[in-house]
């Protein structure tokens, strides 16, 4: 395959994985509770042109993102309770 076939093939593999992950993330707006557990039963139907394991992958990422918000969260309260203290 030729340089120029591939550089083709990968841009369009990088457009429709794009498009899977943006329709996931729009289906998760609208069930914030996957978010909280990802894990949990879908009761609605997922939209065409993203999957389950798409819709799974990125309410997982958002839930670890939002546990490392909150540890920041807490470890910079911690912090400014160690200067009063000091």
């Amino acid at each position: 395959m030729s340089l120029e076939k591939l550089a083709e093939s990968e841009l369009e593999r990088r457009e429709k994985r794009n498009l899977r992950d943006r329709l996931a993330r729009s289906f998760l707006r609208n069930h914030p509770k996957l978010i909280e557990d990802p894990k949990g039963d879908i009761l609605d139907a997922i939209p065409e042109g993203t999957t389950e394991a798409a819709v799974r992958s990125v309410a997982r990422h958002y839930r670890r993102m939002k546990l490392v918000r909150d540890y920041i969260r807490s470890t910079d309260g911690l912090a400014e309770t160690d200067k009063e203290m000091g």
